[in-house]
């Protein structure tokens, strides 16, 4: 399954064949399991569009669609973007409140209806994105100062009552400020990446992977001079994308480069926006140009 502009979600066949899919006037950003196992979760932001004089921004969409048929079973209207985030069967949304200074508050609703839960603060694209693969929990970057929530971000879990509880600090590195990115839970711990704020601009080995443990300790860290778009695990390898078309393969274990390759689709270059190890070993790969590439393990 995809997103896609255009296109909210869409199924496509072991052959190759298209299944279905649900068109959006913008487009599916993200999907994510419902605890049903039959449906998934999906949403879809909204720009603004002249209309005569005046601009118009029509509601944001998330939609739950049946994973078989296509069928979107219901959708909210939570009236402002949100990201979805999910871990150990359980999906919730993080409201994306623009400039607004009041506290953002989780929602979570999945089946069984929406209900407030805690409050999180503000969120933004840069410093706040964690989607975390195979995760046990939810995990979101939570900011401990109200007026600057993009400061001395947390890794928090949310607990099943619940409650939020803070982990460890997201940066290592007192000194240093780091940018969300994505993630994969391995075990007790994390693996993620993100990239070094700097005042000049994003410097050579600005970018990292991480693992940590779930009580903050470093088992190891890749640095490079690119942000990672995407990465996922076996539990063996480690496969992180970046934004310079580069596919890295890391040990688990160490965090040792084990392979280094250039994404190319019939010798043309492209760049991985979303990557997934599929059950039978293979790497799933979504690209910036539209494409779904199913490749092996090993270049």
């Amino acid at each position: 399954m995809a997103a896609l502009d255009g296109i909210l979600a869409e199924s496509w066949l072991p052959s190759g064949d298209l299944q279905w899919a649900v068109e959006d006037e913008e487009g599916g950003r993200q999907l994510v399991l419902a605890s049903d196992g039959t449906s998934v979760w999906t949403n879809a932001e909204r720009r603004s569009r002249r209309n005569g004089r005046r601009w118009e921004t029509s509601a944001p969409r998330v939609a739950r669609i049946a994973v078989d048929t296509g069928q979107v079973l219901e959708t909210l209207s939570p009236g402002v973007f949100t990201v979805l985030v999910a871990g150990g069967q359980r999906a919730i949304l993080r409201p994306l409140g623009g400039r607004r200074k009041r506290p953002e508050r989780l929602v979570m609703f999945d089946l069984d209806g929406p209900v407030n839960g805690p409050e999180v603060g503000h969120f933004d694209l840069f410093n706040h994105p964690f989607a975390v693969r195979r995760a046990s929990q939810p995990y979101l970057l939570v900011g401990t100062d109200p007026d600057k929530p993009h400061r001395e971000k947390w890794v928090t879990a949310l607990g099943a009552d619940g409650t939020l509880r803070p982990l460890f600090p997201h940066s290592w590195v007192p000194a240093e400020h780091h940018f969300g990115g994505p993630a994969v839970e391995i075990g007790q711990s994390l693996v993620y990446a993100g990239a070094v704020h700097h005042g000049h601009g994003l410097q050579p080995g600005g970018a990292y992977t991480v693992r940590r443990s779930l009580n903050g300790s470093v088992q190891w860290q890749h640095r490079t001079d690119h942000p990672a778009t995407a990465l996922d695990t076996d539990g063996d390898t480690v496969y992180v994308a970046d934004n310079s078309g580069a596919l890295t393969a890391l040990d688990a274990a160490d965090g040792s480069v084990r392979w280094n390759t250039e994404l190319e689709v019939e010798g043309a270059p492209t760049t991985a926006l979303s990557l997934a190890v599929a059950p039978q070993g293979h790497l799933l790969i979504g690209t910036v140009d539209g494409r779904i590439l199913e490749c092996p393990p090993r270049p």
